[in-house]
């Protein structure tokens, strides 16, 4: 099986005989790599040991195996290294720094378990998911996995239960300090209604899931056939989660494929988008008295979440002006807002770890969908792009962790990966 914009970059001669040989080492050695990284699709975080104080769930435990492995590969002569590498690098170290210099040691080995969740499955992806095969059996499973996570979060409401919670919660049952998910019984039922949540820790990380997999699948599927019966299958799981991030997703993804067919002929159609979409938000900004209550009002289902989500924004924010550069660490207020209900990742990284991790993040996204200069982007490219975008946009009312938060890292680090291939070819035709 092929992918859309793949073709033009397989084709083409190895730039030498070495980086043939070391590409061809990944294919034999790297094929267990993909599964390890998105097991967590279909493994729940209960399913964890603590050890020394460490929580390790199977997803941590594969990384912390493959991460010097990908280190290794990424410094083979014949791969090249981005942008995006050192800056990954940079925000391991300054979460670490920051975390230790606000709360101390103890503080500091959490920031460790956050970077490894996050920059470590950056550096895996990059590392393992570079060959246009390598992509194939990652999207194979995003497929699979999905396709299983959906029918799970169907029996969630069918049957009103979260039934692999309550499985895990019987069969593994954790001290109560050592659950910390997130969730509450309000969190369970909207409108009457059993929200699904599935394999994840939150309705909400399980209805933005499924926006990033319809961004990745519809701009790498096939045929018509294909790209709409995933569209509508990733529709149909996200609305079961009753998210309005989910639904934000959703219209971003959709919207952003309507785009590229409408204009897929057009080379400026992206940078006339990200510019429209820079102006936009220079007019709400312009217009409205508070830009950040309009956007939050408007990115919810209902007026009253998005009163109350920015309700936490002027609380937290309160808190983190109080120590901007390093965060306050891994503490705990003694106010539920602080403590339990911070509902957006850029304001939980900057109480953490300050607003200048905050911005890293933010740069280290854009860094890996940089354009490679007189290359078109492919639709796998596209389609990982979008799946950042809808991680950066959504977090304003959204908090990942877990293994959300180590998905992330790996969109990110399949998406530098692409651009790597891609400078590669692009390299190899000026030899």
């Amino acid at each position: 099986m092929s992918y859309p914009g793949y073709a033009l970059l397989a084709g083409q001669p190895r730039i030498r005989a070495t980086a043939a040989g070391f590409h061809s080492t990944i294919l034999q050695r790297g094929s267990l790599a993909v599964p390890l990284l998105l097991m967590g699709i279909v493994l729940p975080s209960g399913l964890q040991v603590l050890i020394a104080g460490a929580k390790l769930t199977p997803t941590r435990i594969c990384l912390l195996v493959l991460l010097l492995p990908a280190v290794a590969r990424l410094l083979q002569p014949s791969r090249r290294l981005l942008l995006s590498d050192g800056l990954a690098g940079t925000l391991a170290l300054a979460m670490v720094a920051a975390a230790g210099y606000a709360a101390g040691p103890q503080s500091a080995f959490s920031a460790v378990a956050e970077a490894l969740d996050f920059v470590g499955a950056y550096f895996v992806a990059r590392a393992f998911v570079l060959e246009p095969s390598a992509v194939q059996q990652f999207i194979r499973l995003i497929k699979a996995f999905t396709a299983i996570a959906i029918c799970v979060a169907l029996v969630d409401v069918l049957t009103g239960h979260w039934i692999v919670r309550e499985i895990m919660a019987t069969l593994m049952p954790q001290p109560e300090a050592f659950v910390d998910d997130g969730t509450s019984s309000a969190d369970g039922v909207r409108a009457g209604l059993r929200r699904a949540i599935s394999t994840f820790d939150h309705p909400i990380l399980y209805g933005v899931f499924c926006s990033l997999t319809a961004a990745i699948v519809l701009f790498s599927a096939t045929s018509a056939i294909k790209r709409l019966s995933w569209a509508c299958l990733c529709l149909f799981g996200g609305l079961l989660s009753l998210s309005s991030a989910a639904v934000l997703g959703m219209v971003v993804v959709m919207s952003s494929y309507a785009y590229e067919r409408l204009l897929r002929r057009c080379p400026w159609r992206w940078p006339l988008l990200w510019t429209g979409a820079g102006m936009f938000l220079l007019a709400v900004t312009a217009v409205t008295n508070n830009p950040l209550s309009w956007l939050l009002s408007h990115a919810t289902l209902e007026p009253q979440t998005g009163f109350y989500r920015l309700m936490i924004w002027d609380a937290v924010s309160a808190q983190v002006w109080q120590s901007p550069l390093t965060g306050a660490g891994f503490v705990t207020f003694g106010y539920y807002l602080l403590d339990r209900t911070v509902d957006s990742v850029w304001l939980v990284t900057s109480l953490h770890y300050g607003v200048p991790v905050t911005i890293l993040l933010i740069v280290l996204n854009l860094s890996a969908v940089l354009p490679v200069p007189g290359r078109r982007p492919s639709g796998i490219q596209t389609g990982f792009t979008i799946a950042c975008m809808v991680f950066l946009f959504t977090g304003l009312t959204v908090h990942f962790w877990n293994y959300m938060w180590t998905f992330w890292g790996v969109c990110i680090g399949v998406r530098a990966s692409l651009r790597e291939w891609q400078m590669l070819g692009a390299q190899d035709e000026r030899v």
